[in-house]
């Protein structure tokens, strides 16, 4: 694996705001403008709402896009609190020493990865689509922002295997700490913010509904169209 080189592009101010996650596509795009036109870059977006923003990137970039699906490892009775996630493949990012200080035993661990490699199958056969081909490209990794970043970084391991040119990471937002466990093994991140104080993606968009499986398809086959 190359040597990671992060780029953070880090506010000053109480936090960055976004409109809705295609406005912050847009902003992302600016900052991937030396890609716009390239067939070898792809864009991959982790479902459900980065693959909205990822839309945006594609098409302001006119690449192709594609989708890494991760799904968070719940902490067990709060599924809201992940201690770690599942990618495609099986791959898996944990927090060991949090899972072990809270008592999350290897057979919850076990069965989670199960249910959620489950899911992950079903979400692909839904879309319509296979993980595209990223052997010898640059693999543009987009999520609508990082809390814990392990499923970003579950998808990150995943897509390495497909052994991609080069990974960036891009994302509006991110926790410090996310940023800082990315760093070991994209090769590039791109983040529009990394605020001091931060407990939830959402806070940082003013409209962030849940995306349906019917809406993905529908960014999907439309940027196919446009490609």
């Amino acid at each position: 694996m190359s040597v990671a080189i992060a780029l953070i592009i880090t506010k000053t101010d109480s936090g960055l705001m976004f409109q809705d996650r295609l406005n912050a596509g847009k902003q992302l795009a600016g900052k991937l403008a030396k890609y716009k036109g390239s067939k070898s870059t792809i864009v991959l977006g982790i479902p459900r709402g980065g693959v909205e923003v990822a839309y945006a990137i594609a098409k302001e970039l006119k690449t192709k896009l594609g989708i890494a699906v991760s799904k968070k490892l719940p902490f067990p009775g709060n599924p809201e609190l992940a201690v770690g996630a599942v990618a495609f493949g099986g791959l898996v990012s944990m927090d060991d020493s949090f899972a072990l200080q809270h008592g999350v035993g290897k057979d919850y661990v076990e069965a989670e990865k199960k249910k959620l490699a489950a899911e992950i199958k079903r979400r692909y056969l839904a879309y319509g689509v296979k993980f595209p081909d990223v052997k010898g490209k640059t693999a543009v990794v987009v999520d609508d922002g990082m809390a814990t970043g392990h499923t970003v970084l579950a998808a990150v391991r995943a897509v390495r295997k497909g052994k991609p040119k080069r990974i960036i990471v891009a994302v509006p937002v991110s926790s410090q700490q996310a940023a800082e466990l990315l760093r070991a093994e994209a090769d590039e991140i791109i983040c529009l913010d990394t605020p001091e104080w931060f407990m939830a993606v959402g806070e940082f968009y003013r409209s962030f509904p849940q995306l349906t499986d019917e809406e993905v398809i529908n960014y999907l086959k439309s940027a196919k169209a446009t490609a």
